[in-house]
């Protein structure tokens, strides 16, 4: 079975907004675009890598993103000793 992305919502950015709410509407912009990028794509084709000498794949995109977002808020918004 092919994992299929989500119909996606299109997500409107705010800008001078609080804080809170305009760093979530980015944060949904930037993981509805790489959502985007990998759907329709099957293991192999999210595994491979783009183009020499660049080692990175969309899965080690979405690995990667995924350790900076948790270790942001983390160590910057939370305060947490990792």
């Amino acid at each position: 079975m092919t994992w299929k992305a989500p119909e996606l919502q299109p997500t409107r950015t705010l800008v001078g907004a609080d804080e809170r709410p305009m760093l979530q509407s980015w944060l949904d912009f930037h993981r509805q675009t790489l959502l985007g990028t990998c759907g329709g794509l099957d293991g192999e084709q999210l595994a491979a890598r783009s183009v020499k000498p660049s080692s990175l794949s969309l899965l080690g995109l979405v690995r990667h993103l995924t350790e900076v977002e948790r270790g942001w808020f983390r160590l910057s918004a939370a305060g947490e000793e990792v």
